[in-house]
């Protein structure tokens, strides 16, 4: 019989047969490897397991604690003295009345808003009454000072430098009069 007509169903020639077996016993020895390694492969430590009332008790607790938070976990929030509230205004207001001057001696007019002359901070409100002539309203919590641009610098000023610098004959949480 030729090499390249051999039928393939044949039975394997001997030196085939053993290496045949040969790769058949590798492979089934080790298949027995990997049971052993799986079976005695350290498994994984069992999870503790929780009560099944813990979650519930957990919820409620929770629940109480925010709706009837103890005192220890509500923070105080503190207080600015009115003082110091108006000192802090009476500044963002000098602030604003220099911005307002500085447009004016570039410009030659008052501007009409704020915005002309750079941010606004907040509580300050600014109204043009006539040419050469504009009033300054700041409110700040409970405390609210109102310039106009006829009256002495000294008055918006009044002693906010010595009580944000801290070196102020009124005690803090006096209130300053207006």
């Amino acid at each position: 019989m030729d090499e390249e007509h051999r039928d393939e169903s044949a039975s394997p020639q001997p030196s085939q047969a053993s290496e045949y077996g040969d790769a058949l016993s590798d492979l089934l020895k080790d298949q027995v490897r990997r049971d052993e390694l799986r079976s005695t492969a350290t498994s994984k430590p069992a999870r503790a397991r929780v009560h099944p009332s813990i979650p519930p008790v957990l919820a409620l607790f929770s629940i109480w604690l925010w709706a009837f938070p103890p005192a220890v976990l509500i923070p105080e929030v503190p207080t600015i003295p009115p003082a110091v509230q108006e000192a802090g205004l009476r500044m963002n207001m000098l602030v604003q009345l220099n911005q307002i001057q500085q447009f004016l001696s570039e410009y030659g007019r008052l501007p009409e808003t704020l915005d002309e002359v750079g941010e606004r901070p907040d509580g300050v409100q600014y109204t043009r009454l006539s040419d050469d002539v504009f009033q300054l309203s700041g409110k700040s919590g409970d405390v609210s000072v109102d310039y106009t641009s006829t009256e002495p610098l000294a008055e918006l000023a009044a002693d906010a430098m010595a009580i944000v610098s801290g070196v102020s004959s009124t005690p803090p949480g006096a209130g300053a009069d207006d």
